[in-house]
Protein backbone atom coordinates (compact mmCIF):
# COMPACT_ATOMS: atom_id res chain seq x y z
CA UNK A 1 0.00 0.00 0.00
CA UNK A 2 1.33 3.40 -0.94
CA UNK A 3 2.09 5.74 1.99
CA UNK A 4 -0.43 8.39 2.84
CA UNK A 5 0.19 11.87 1.54
CA UNK A 6 2.04 13.97 4.12
CA UNK A 7 -0.18 17.05 3.63
CA UNK A 8 -3.12 15.08 5.00
CA UNK A 9 -1.67 15.36 8.48
CA UNK A 10 -2.12 19.11 8.38
CA UNK A 11 -5.85 19.10 7.73
CA UNK A 12 -7.14 18.35 11.26
CA UNK A 13 -5.06 21.18 12.69
CA UNK A 14 -6.16 23.58 9.98
CA UNK A 15 -9.81 22.59 10.45
CA UNK A 16 -9.61 23.04 14.21
CA UNK A 17 -7.92 26.41 13.78
CA UNK A 18 -10.67 27.52 11.44
CA UNK A 19 -13.30 26.62 14.00
CA UNK A 20 -11.54 28.42 16.83
CA UNK A 21 -10.48 31.57 15.04
CA UNK A 22 -12.82 32.08 12.10
CA UNK A 23 -11.87 35.45 10.65
CA UNK A 24 -10.55 36.87 13.92
CA UNK A 25 -7.22 38.66 14.07
CA UNK A 26 -4.79 36.09 15.51
CA UNK A 27 -3.38 38.77 17.81
CA UNK A 28 -6.71 38.83 19.66
CA UNK A 29 -7.72 42.36 18.59
CA UNK A 30 -10.82 43.45 16.77
CA UNK A 31 -14.50 42.71 17.10
CA UNK A 32 -16.04 39.25 16.79
CA UNK A 33 -16.75 38.75 13.08
CA UNK A 34 -20.38 38.76 11.98
CA UNK A 35 -19.67 36.30 9.18
CA UNK A 36 -20.38 32.70 10.29
CA UNK A 37 -17.44 30.32 10.56
CA UNK A 38 -17.37 27.84 7.69
CA UNK A 39 -18.18 24.24 8.66
CA UNK A 40 -15.23 21.88 8.69
CA UNK A 41 -17.55 19.38 6.98
CA UNK A 42 -17.92 21.57 3.92
CA UNK A 43 -20.91 23.22 2.36
CA UNK A 44 -22.08 20.39 0.12
CA UNK A 45 -24.94 17.94 0.51
CA UNK A 46 -25.14 15.33 3.22
CA UNK A 47 -25.95 11.69 2.50
CA UNK A 48 -29.26 12.17 4.30
CA UNK A 49 -30.13 14.84 1.72
CA UNK A 50 -30.04 12.41 -1.20
CA UNK A 51 -31.09 9.16 0.52
CA UNK A 52 -34.54 8.24 1.77
CA UNK A 53 -37.47 5.80 1.58
CA UNK A 54 -38.07 3.87 -1.63
CA UNK A 55 -41.47 5.28 -2.56
CA UNK A 56 -41.29 3.44 -5.89
CA UNK A 57 -41.50 -0.09 -4.43
CA UNK A 58 -44.00 -2.30 -6.24
CA UNK A 59 -44.47 -5.75 -4.65
CA UNK A 60 -46.57 -6.89 -7.62
CA UNK A 61 -43.78 -6.12 -10.10
CA UNK A 62 -41.70 -9.25 -9.58
CA UNK A 63 -39.49 -8.56 -12.62
CA UNK A 64 -38.90 -4.86 -11.83
CA UNK A 65 -40.04 -3.79 -15.29
CA UNK A 66 -40.81 -0.09 -15.80
CA UNK A 67 -40.11 0.85 -12.19
CA UNK A 68 -40.71 4.44 -11.15
CA UNK A 69 -37.34 4.66 -9.39
CA UNK A 70 -35.71 8.10 -9.65
CA UNK A 71 -33.24 8.93 -12.42
CA UNK A 72 -29.54 9.42 -11.81
CA UNK A 73 -28.59 12.77 -10.29
CA UNK A 74 -25.34 14.66 -9.89
CA UNK A 75 -24.34 15.10 -6.26
CA UNK A 76 -21.61 16.74 -4.23
CA UNK A 77 -21.42 15.15 -0.79
CA UNK A 78 -19.07 16.71 1.75
CA UNK A 79 -17.97 15.60 5.19
CA UNK A 80 -18.70 11.86 4.95
CA UNK A 81 -16.87 9.44 7.24
CA UNK A 82 -15.45 6.23 5.80
CA UNK A 83 -16.82 3.42 7.97
CA UNK A 84 -15.29 0.58 5.93
CA UNK A 85 -13.07 0.02 2.91
CA UNK A 86 -13.70 -3.21 1.00
CA UNK A 87 -10.24 -4.66 0.35
CA UNK A 88 -11.37 -8.30 0.15
CA UNK A 89 -12.19 -10.08 -3.12
CA UNK A 90 -14.33 -12.92 -1.80
CA UNK A 91 -15.28 -14.28 -5.22
CA UNK A 92 -11.84 -13.84 -6.83
CA UNK A 93 -13.18 -11.75 -9.72
CA UNK A 94 -12.03 -8.28 -8.73
CA UNK A 95 -15.13 -7.51 -6.64
CA UNK A 96 -13.59 -5.13 -4.13
CA UNK A 97 -12.71 -1.46 -3.69
CA UNK A 98 -16.07 -0.03 -2.59
CA UNK A 99 -16.23 2.51 0.22
CA UNK A 100 -18.99 2.56 2.82
CA UNK A 101 -19.56 6.06 4.17
CA UNK A 102 -21.88 7.84 6.60
CA UNK A 103 -22.72 11.39 7.47
CA UNK A 104 -20.24 12.56 10.10
CA UNK A 105 -22.38 12.91 13.22
CA UNK A 106 -21.98 12.05 16.93
CA UNK A 107 -25.19 9.96 16.94
CA UNK A 108 -26.15 8.34 13.62
CA UNK A 109 -29.78 8.34 12.54
CA UNK A 110 -31.48 6.77 9.51
CA UNK A 111 -30.70 7.04 5.78
CA UNK A 112 -27.20 8.35 6.52
CA UNK A 113 -25.19 5.60 4.84
CA UNK A 114 -24.10 5.08 1.24
CA UNK A 115 -22.05 2.74 -0.91
CA UNK A 116 -19.41 4.51 -3.03
CA UNK A 117 -19.06 2.17 -5.98
CA UNK A 118 -15.59 1.75 -7.48
CA UNK A 119 -14.48 5.30 -6.57
CA UNK A 120 -11.77 7.35 -8.20
CA UNK A 121 -9.51 9.59 -6.12
CA UNK A 122 -8.11 13.10 -6.28
CA UNK A 123 -5.13 13.02 -6.32
CA UNK A 124 -5.00 9.59 -8.00
CA UNK A 125 -2.43 8.24 -5.50
CA UNK A 126 -4.60 9.09 -2.48
CA UNK A 127 -5.10 6.17 -0.09
CA UNK A 128 -8.00 6.32 2.35
CA UNK A 129 -8.83 4.36 5.49
CA UNK A 130 -11.55 3.90 8.06
CA UNK A 131 -12.10 7.14 10.00
CA UNK A 132 -11.11 9.42 7.13
CA UNK A 133 -13.59 12.15 6.21
CA UNK A 134 -14.01 12.70 2.49
CA UNK A 135 -15.99 14.62 -0.12
CA UNK A 136 -17.57 12.81 -3.07
CA UNK A 137 -18.36 14.35 -6.44
CA UNK A 138 -20.33 12.00 -8.64
CA UNK A 139 -23.63 10.47 -9.66
CA UNK A 140 -26.21 9.07 -7.27
CA UNK A 141 -28.33 6.22 -8.63
CA UNK A 142 -30.80 3.61 -7.45
CA UNK A 143 -29.39 0.35 -8.84
CA UNK A 144 -32.17 -2.08 -9.80
CA UNK A 145 -29.81 -5.03 -10.11
CA UNK A 146 -27.77 -6.71 -12.85
CA UNK A 147 -29.35 -6.98 -16.31
CA UNK A 148 -29.24 -10.77 -16.00
CA UNK A 149 -31.63 -10.62 -13.06
CA UNK A 150 -33.05 -7.52 -11.40
CA UNK A 151 -33.73 -7.52 -7.66
CA UNK A 152 -37.51 -7.65 -8.14
CA UNK A 153 -40.42 -5.61 -6.77
CA UNK A 154 -38.52 -2.45 -7.82
CA UNK A 155 -36.08 -2.87 -4.92
CA UNK A 156 -32.91 -0.87 -5.44
CA UNK A 157 -29.46 -0.35 -3.97
CA UNK A 158 -28.60 3.34 -3.50
CA UNK A 159 -25.03 4.07 -4.52
CA UNK A 160 -22.76 6.82 -5.77
CA UNK A 161 -20.13 6.50 -8.46
CA UNK A 162 -17.58 9.26 -8.58
CA UNK A 163 -14.41 10.77 -7.18
CA UNK A 164 -13.40 11.06 -3.52
CA UNK A 165 -11.18 13.80 -2.10
CA UNK A 166 -9.71 13.89 1.39
CA UNK A 167 -10.98 16.40 3.98
CA UNK A 168 -9.48 15.25 7.32
CA UNK A 169 -8.83 12.10 9.33
CA UNK A 170 -9.76 10.87 12.79
CA UNK A 171 -13.56 10.81 12.70
CA UNK A 172 -15.15 8.85 15.55
CA UNK A 173 -18.61 8.48 14.01
CA UNK A 174 -19.93 5.41 15.88
CA UNK A 175 -21.93 2.35 14.93
CA UNK A 176 -25.66 2.60 15.54
CA UNK A 177 -26.98 -0.07 17.92
CA UNK A 178 -30.37 -1.35 16.75
CA UNK A 179 -32.67 -4.30 17.52
CA UNK A 180 -32.17 -7.13 15.03
CA UNK A 181 -35.79 -6.89 13.86
CA UNK A 182 -35.12 -3.36 12.62
CA UNK A 183 -33.46 -5.09 9.65
CA UNK A 184 -36.43 -7.32 8.74
CA UNK A 185 -37.94 -6.48 5.37
CA UNK A 186 -36.68 -4.18 2.64
CA UNK A 187 -38.40 -0.99 3.79
CA UNK A 188 -37.08 -1.37 7.33
CA UNK A 189 -33.53 -2.37 6.44
CA UNK A 190 -33.16 0.25 3.71
CA UNK A 191 -32.97 2.89 6.45
CA UNK A 192 -29.57 1.49 7.42
CA UNK A 193 -28.11 0.53 4.04
CA UNK A 194 -24.43 1.41 3.87
CA UNK A 195 -24.36 2.22 7.58
CA UNK A 196 -22.38 0.60 10.38
CA UNK A 197 -24.79 -1.03 12.83
CA UNK A 198 -24.44 -3.17 15.93
CA UNK A 199 -26.88 -5.93 16.89
CA UNK A 200 -26.76 -7.65 20.28
CA UNK A 201 -27.21 -11.20 21.61
CA UNK A 202 -26.49 -12.88 18.28
CA UNK A 203 -26.80 -16.64 17.75
CA UNK A 204 -26.30 -18.43 14.43
CA UNK A 205 -29.21 -20.67 13.48
CA UNK A 206 -27.32 -22.72 10.88
CA UNK A 207 -23.87 -23.48 9.59
CA UNK A 208 -22.65 -20.97 7.00
CA UNK A 209 -23.25 -21.47 3.30
CA UNK A 210 -20.52 -20.89 0.72
CA UNK A 211 -21.09 -19.92 -2.90
CA UNK A 212 -17.84 -21.60 -3.92
CA UNK A 213 -16.18 -23.79 -1.31
CA UNK A 214 -13.30 -24.50 -3.72
CA UNK A 215 -11.98 -20.97 -3.22
CA UNK A 216 -9.54 -20.46 -0.31
CA UNK A 217 -11.90 -17.75 0.95
CA UNK A 218 -15.01 -19.90 0.56
CA UNK A 219 -16.52 -17.54 -1.98
CA UNK A 220 -19.48 -15.56 -0.73
CA UNK A 221 -19.81 -16.89 2.77
CA UNK A 222 -23.04 -16.26 4.70
CA UNK A 223 -24.62 -17.45 7.93
CA UNK A 224 -28.23 -17.17 9.13
CA UNK A 225 -28.95 -15.37 12.40
CA UNK A 226 -31.43 -16.94 14.82
CA UNK A 227 -34.85 -15.21 14.90
CA UNK A 228 -36.46 -17.28 17.67
CA UNK A 229 -38.98 -15.26 19.64
CA UNK A 230 -39.14 -12.40 17.12
CA UNK A 231 -42.32 -11.73 15.15
CA UNK A 232 -41.51 -12.30 11.46
CA UNK A 233 -45.05 -12.12 10.09
CA UNK A 234 -45.20 -10.90 6.51
CA UNK A 235 -41.43 -10.78 5.95
CA UNK A 236 -40.07 -12.64 2.92
CA UNK A 237 -37.28 -15.09 3.73
CA UNK A 238 -34.92 -13.21 1.40
CA UNK A 239 -35.34 -10.10 3.55
CA UNK A 240 -33.86 -11.56 6.73
CA UNK A 241 -30.24 -10.38 7.02
CA UNK A 242 -27.33 -12.78 7.27
CA UNK A 243 -23.72 -12.34 8.38
CA UNK A 244 -21.41 -12.17 5.35
CA UNK A 245 -17.74 -12.04 4.44
CA UNK A 246 -18.01 -9.17 1.93
CA UNK A 247 -15.42 -6.98 3.63
CA UNK A 248 -12.93 -9.40 5.20
CA UNK A 249 -11.98 -13.08 5.04
CA UNK A 250 -14.00 -14.52 7.93
CA UNK A 251 -13.32 -18.12 6.88
CA UNK A 252 -9.55 -17.80 7.26
CA UNK A 253 -9.28 -14.97 9.81
CA UNK A 254 -12.11 -16.02 12.14
CA UNK A 255 -14.12 -16.29 14.16
CA UNK A 256 -15.48 -19.74 13.33
CA UNK A 257 -19.07 -19.48 12.17
CA UNK A 258 -21.05 -22.60 13.11
CA UNK A 259 -24.62 -23.34 14.10
CA UNK A 260 -25.14 -22.27 17.71
CA UNK A 261 -22.21 -19.85 17.84
CA UNK A 262 -23.04 -16.89 20.07
CA UNK A 263 -21.77 -13.35 20.54
CA UNK A 264 -22.69 -10.53 22.86
CA UNK A 265 -22.75 -8.28 19.80
CA UNK A 266 -21.86 -8.24 16.11
CA UNK A 267 -21.04 -5.01 14.25
CA UNK A 268 -21.00 -4.61 10.48
CA UNK A 269 -22.03 -2.68 7.40
CA UNK A 270 -25.58 -3.26 6.16
CA UNK A 271 -25.34 -4.30 2.49
CA UNK A 272 -27.84 -5.42 -0.11
CA UNK A 273 -27.61 -7.70 -3.14
CA UNK A 274 -30.66 -9.95 -3.60
CA UNK A 275 -30.96 -9.80 0.17
CA UNK A 276 -29.58 -8.04 3.21
CA UNK A 277 -26.27 -8.79 4.88
CA UNK A 278 -24.39 -7.56 7.92
CA UNK A 279 -20.73 -7.42 6.85
CA UNK A 280 -18.25 -7.20 9.77
CA UNK A 281 -14.95 -5.43 9.04
CA UNK A 282 -12.58 -7.54 11.14
CA UNK A 283 -12.65 -10.16 13.92
CA UNK A 284 -12.90 -7.26 16.39
CA UNK A 285 -16.48 -6.69 15.25
CA UNK A 286 -17.50 -9.96 16.95
CA UNK A 287 -17.70 -9.44 20.72
CA UNK A 288 -18.04 -12.46 23.03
Amino acid sequence: MAPRLLPRLLFPAIAALALLTGCNNLSGGGDVPSKPTKSVLGGGQRIGDVNGPADWLDPENEDSLGCASPPEENVYITGATIMAVDRFDEVADGAFGNLYVQDTVPAPSEYQGMTIFDPGFTPPDLRVARGDVIDILGVHSEFLGPPAGLFGSCKTLPEIGGTATFRFEGSTTPAKTIPFQELFGYENARRYLGMLVRIENVTLSADPVSSNSALPTGGRYTADIDRTGIDTTGVDVSDFPKISNEIYDILNEGPVLTKGAKWKSVTGIVTYFYGFKIAPRSPDDFVQ
